[in-house]
């Protein structure tokens, strides 16, 4: 409890001096906060620099101290006082580690108040140096010391030969990574042994002596190359694993010939670059490193070949063929891949060609081939920059068009021949039937071959439309295409008529009429074979409609006219005037009715007189009464009619009887 106590006491008074301090500037804050040491404590150590392991005493010097506590392992940096379960009121301790270790002493006098205090004590690595020893059947050998923290401890590691000779290496200057004897003989060689010490000679006598064991030579299988990369210029770049001390050279083959050195070398750890300069980058070589180890044995890497793309024979429009060549590598090869502009567009792991379909007119692309092989590595090839080709497109030799509705007439063009690219302007002019002013109706760059012209009035005129093929390299084809024009369907009741103008490039064979019901169903067709007009029985009609179909003579295009509309509402056609004068023209007063199957009509007088009447739609009226001629002047009619669908239409006028 009095520990508890202390403690909270003691922080206290370090948030007191926190507070007075931070009055006094930045620095002093920023010291005042780092630390829970004091230097109101009082106490020595014995000893403060020793071996390992190392037992300290601690002798305190504070008078009359209650609670006296110490931490053995308290951080410096510390801003908080240490847990009680690392501390102790002890005054020895044992370190086992080698390090620096930091002893805190606090605690508190009555009526003065608590203090604290922190010393240093070092821990000296006393334990066995590592190393690496290789042998050579030469009675060569190498030592190389360890990378490790209990080496790296020490100021100073003496290499003892075990012939008499040794070799003191400053750890803390040194740069050399191995170090090499030479033994008259390489049969019994002697112990070899490593010791560590310190630029004072503290813990000479406890720091423990390493006999290495001899090794075989180190593998040099990390020795490696990673990539190859050949640029346009022919300044091979060779991207490679070294090792330390070991010396390994760059080899070069063109083709199948013999390997050659290329003056390229290094012996440093680690990725290396070597340039081999003035190559030619259309030519496949191969590289291999070729590295000595410490007993003269040569080691050589697996074979990594350079890789050649070049252009290859196929020539299409729009269309860049590709192709590449390489040696055999070593390690097995995963896949190719080509990139275009950067991006892999193609992998395969056999195929030595490609065809680039994805290409436009007009474009430049550049283009390099990867090569994917075992243990990660990689070759690259020198990219070359290709442009699609293309050739003049020929003219528009198969073009239709078709009535769709009131409004609308579908073109539809289909291409052949060369010149054809992936992206185009199919211009499409338009100009009324017998008119030579044709204008473009199509859209700017138009990738449309069925495209639909919305600004037309199919049932009152015929359109005519030529096409002219335009490819992404700003080609055209040499003229327009031959006008083709859409059907128009008029009637001049009961015959209805049509032009022939042909809808297609292409002969016509044959129209037909169809006869379409409501829903647009063909209930019934006709073939009218080349003629273009035909005489409706309409008395025998109820409501329908018609259209013309043309077929061209190769089977390949058909096209339809507007559709012209019927519907069962009676029609009556009752002249003005008549004028029965013996001249055998217009000598009746005759009513045409259609769509209807019950007819009446009535003469009356001026005075509304029946002076006429007849049930038979056939008969008309001669212009006599019963006592006569009638005079000349106005009359009345009444026409009553019934409809295919019983309805009943009733219709009067007056007309003029002309003597």
């Amino acid at each position: 409890m009095k520990h508890k106590l202390l403690i909270v006491f003691l922080l206290g008074i370090f948030s007191l001096v926190n507070q007075e301090v931070s009055g006094q500037g930045a620095n002093a804050r920023t010291e005042a906060t780092q630390s829970f040491c004091g230097s109101t404590g009082a106490f020595t150590v014995t000893p403060e620099v020793g071996c390992a392991p190392m037992t300290v005493n601690v002798k305190n010097l504070v008078p009359k101290p209650e609670s006296l506590t110490y931490a053995f392992r308290f951080d410096r940096n510390q801003n908080s006082a240490p847990n009680i379960s690392e501390t102790t009121q002890d005054s020895t301790f044992k370190y086992e580690e080698p390090g620096v270790y930091t002893i805190l002493q606090y605690g508190s006098v009555k009526d003065v108040g608590g203090f604290t205090m922190c010393k240093d004590v070092t821990v000296k690595e006393t334990r066995n140096p590592k190393g690496e020893l290789i042998t050579c059947p030469s009675g060569k050998v190498r030592v190389t010391l360890g990378d490790d923290p209990v080496t790296k401890a020490y100021d100073m590691v003496t290499i003892n030969w075990g012939d008499g000779k040794t070799q003191n290496v400053n750890l803390k200057t040194n740069t050399t990574a191995f170090f090499e004897h030479t033994y008259a003989s390489g049969n019994n060689l002697p112990a070899i042994t490593l010791k560590g010490s310190y630029t004072n000679g503290v813990c000479s006598a406890e720091s423990n002596t390493t006999t290495l064991t001899a090794g075989a030579p180190q593998s040099l299988a990390a020795i490696r190359i990673r990539s190859v990369e050949m640029p346009t210029s022919g300044d091979a770049k060779i991207m490679y694993d070294g090792m330390e001390g070991i010396e390994t050279k760059v080899y070069i083959a063109r083709g199948n010939e013999d390997f050659i050195y290329t003056n390229q070398s290094g012996q440093t750890a680690g990725t290396q670059s070597a340039t081999v300069r003035l190559l030619d980058p259309k030519v496949v070589y191969r590289f291999q490193l070729w590295s000595t180890d410490i007993c003269g044995n040569v080691v050589k890497s697996p074979i990594v070949s350079s890789l050649a793309i070049r252009q290859g024979s196929l020539s299409l429009d729009e269309i860049i063929s590709l192709e590449w060549e390489n040696q055999p590598n070593t390690n097995g090869l995963i896949e190719y891949q080509l990139k275009r502009n950067g991006a892999v567009v193609f992998t395969t792991s056999d195929n030595l060609s490609y065809e680039d379909t994805d290409v436009k007119c007009g474009n430049t692309y550049q283009y390099e081939i990867v090569a994917i092989v075992e243990n990660d590595v990689r070759s690259y090839s020198a990219p070359i920059s290709l442009e699609p080709k293309t050739s003049a497109p020929g003219d528009i030799t198969n073009a239709l068009v078709t009535v769709k509705d009131n409004s609308t007439i579908g073109t539809k063009v289909e291409l052949s021949g060369e010149g054809l690219t992936g992206s185009y302007n199919l211009i499409v002019e338009r100009a009324l039937l017998g008119s030579s002013n044709f204008e473009i109706v199509s859209p700017a760059n138009n990738q449309s071959l069925q495209w639909d012209d919305t600004n037309v009035n199919t049932s009152q005129n015929s359109y005519c439309y030529r096409f002219q093929y335009e490819n992404a390299c700003k080609m055209k084809s040499p003229s327009f295409s031959a006008p083709v024009c859409s059907i128009l369907l008029s009637t001049n009741t009961p015959d209805i008529v049509w032009n022939p103008d042909p809808p297609f490039i292409s002969t016509i064979e044959t129209y037909n009429l169809q006869q379409v019901d409501q829903d647009g169903n063909v209930v019934n067709e006709t073939s009218k074979g080349l003629s273009t007009n035909h005489t409706l029985d309409l008395a025998s009609q109820s409501e329908f409609g018609y259209r013309i179909e043309a077929r061209s003579s190769d089977g390949n295009f058909t096209s339809l006219s507007n559709l012209l509309n019927f519907r069962s509402e009676a029609i009556l056609l009752v002249p003005d005037a008549f004028t029965p004068n013996g001249d055998a023209y217009n000598e009746r007063f005759e009513v045409k009715a259609y769509f209807v199957k019950d007819f009446k009509m009535s003469v009356f007088s001026r005075w509304g007189e029946v002076i006429y009447h007849s049930d038979d739609i056939a008969e008309g009226w001669d212009g006599n009464v019963k006592t006569g001629k009638a005079p000349g002047g106005y009359y009345l009619y009444k026409i009553e009619v019934t409809t295919a669908t019983g309805e009943t239409v009733v219709k009067n006028g007056s007309f003029l009887l002309i003597r």
